[in-house]
């Protein structure tokens, strides 16, 4: 096992702390909210309510057992007393913000606007999220032009919270599918990637935040698109370990047929693979498959799709995923003030329970309670949780937040190298670790004397130096990383039978 330098060791534990320091134990609705505080989630009416209506495109952030600390409905940012931050009003400037929307109301993309931590603050946050500026062919169905993020920073206003920057575009020049921003740990659990799609295209945008900050957006071909116009925006998912997403295509012409893609992920390199597409049928016997939402179990052996009066459980690992399709629960006819309990978005909370919005605005939360197990027995209980009264406000409005997982941590980046590492603290030193030049001495202590395989690597996998070294009595290296991004990077000597790993920071 790999043993860091003391002074990093301390470093990357901080870096831990922080990313850790958020959680994922409230989801706010109206004048009321789902806390996981005791383990299981249980409504809460009394605290940290928001006063907005949450359709669709909502995010928050939570701190550990003190509940909500700000959310946004993508139009509005609003601190935990429901008030709109300084400079966060109507921040989302595009044809549909404009001209649509006022501030009670909320954007009507899934998934599209997340808020991910610094990786260095605790105290402040990117809040990820596109707009609404092309009409596909007149079809009213709104889409992306421009990904976007603003800065949050809690300390302002009295540590109620104020946005410090917005209006900065990421991606500008491209039509990106409706909402869908997904976001995962990086493979060493200390940085974040971001993934979006582009509109009727196999091209994915993968943006990486570390200690340097923002990346600039990387790019990649891969599968096959669903190009047919008048694409519903359905709701895909990420798994919670990162390794797996599901794009849901689903045509506004209910008979036409819709796609299912199901792609792998690399946290270490951000590489996409393994792209499977099956045919959605719209009609098969008796059942209607246009899907409309999704979610993957916290195992990832199963997916759960809905077309709202339906839910379905099929297996990943089936070699097709369509047709292992089990039907664990139909709608059962219950409405509130006029509006179907129809099952909507969903999301997998701490309790390693999956919890079902509900289309429209209504009282209920709909549960599986047991993803993680096959057909009947995942126990899919309509109505499970009431939100609370209609008289008083009490509304779910099909909105479940849209959070990143922050527990994820670092996975082995290295798979396929040799397995004997040597205690760095008595085979590779680093000096000085942090470096605040890009500059730093690098000394083994190995008593072969044949040459050995040296490499550089960033966070992305990519190798920025392999060359081959001579080892003799002292040993050490003098290296220059200033033409580099600030960032941890991976340093690893191999001789002939043992292999030196360490990793050292760049903080300018």
């Amino acid at each position: 096992m790999i043993r860091i330098s003391k002074i990093l060791c301390v470093i990357l534990c901080l870096l831990s702390v922080k990313l850790h320091a958020q959680t994922d134990e409230y989801w706010n609705f109206r004048h009321s909210g789902l806390k996981f505080t005791s383990g299981v989630g249980v409504i809460d009416s009394t605290n940290n309510n928001c006063n907005v209506v949450m359709t669709n495109c909502q995010t928050s952030v939570c701190g550990s057992n003190k509940g909500l600390k700000f959310y946004s409905n993508g139009y509005n940012v609003y601190d935990r007393n429901n008030s709109i931050m300084p400079n966060g009003n109507h921040f989302n400037h595009s044809n549909y913000g404009d001209t649509y929307i006022n501030g009670n109301s909320a954007y009507p993309l899934n998934k599209g606007a997340i808020i991910v931590p610094f990786v260095n603050d605790t105290n402040k946050y990117y809040m990820f999220y596109e707009d609404l500026s092309y009409d596909e062919l007149g079809s009213g169905n709104f889409l992306p032009g421009k990904l976007r993020y603003l800065v949050i920073d809690k300390t302002l206003n009295n540590g109620m919270g104020d946005v410090v920057f917005k209006d900065s575009s990421i991606l500008n020049t491209d039509t990106l599918i409706a909402g869908n921003i997904f976001v995962t740990k990086n493979g060493s659990g200390d940085g974040w990637w971001v993934i979006v799609r582009k509109f009727h295209s196999n091209i994915f945008f993968k943006i990486l935040i570390d200690i340097g900050g923002i990346h600039s957006p990387t790019t990649q071909a891969i599968g096959n698109p669903y190009t047919l116009s008048n694409v519903y925006p359905a709701i895909g998912d990420l798994s919670l370990d990162g390794s797996k997403i599901i794009y849901l295509n689903t045509n506004w012409n209910l008979t036409v047929n819709g796609q299912l893609d199901v792609i792998d992920f690399d946290r270490c390199s951000g590489n996409l693979s393994n792209f499977k597409s099956e045919i959605i049928p719209s009609i098969s016997g008796q059942d209607t498959l246009v899907l409309w939402s999704s979610c993957i179990s916290p195992n990832n052996k199963y997916l759960y799709c809905s077309n709202g009066t339906k839910m379905w459980q099929m297996d990943l690992s089936n070699s097709n995923i369509i047709n292992s399709r089990i039907n664990v629960g139909s709608w059962d006819g219950t409405k509130v003030i006029g509006n179907p309990t129809w099952f909507y978005q969903m999301k997998n909370a701490i309790d390693n329970r999956t919890y079902v919005g509900t289309y429209g605005g209504n009282s209920f939360l709909h549960v599986i309670n047991f993803p993680d197990s096959l057909g009947a027995v995942c126990n899919f209980v309509q109505k499970q949780i009431f939100v609370g009264t209609i008289n008083n406000g009490h509304l779910e409005y099909g909105a479940l937040p849209n959070t990143p997982n922050y527990k994820l941590g670092a996975i082995n980046c290295n798979v396929g190298m040799d397995s004997k590492l040597v205690d760095s603290d008595k085979g590779l030193n680093i000096f000085p670790n942090p470096t605040h030049t890009a500059e730093f001495t690098l000394s083994v202590q190995s008593n072969e004397t044949d040459k050995a395989q040296l490499q550089i690597s960033n966070y992305m996998g990519q190798i920025i130096l392999n060359e081959s070294v001579q080892l003799n009595d002292k040993n050490q290296w003098h290296f220059d990383l200033s033409k580099y991004p600030n960032g941890t990077y991976l340093i690893t000597l191999k001789t002939t039978s043992e292999k030196f790993s360490d990793r050292v920071m760049v903080v300018r």
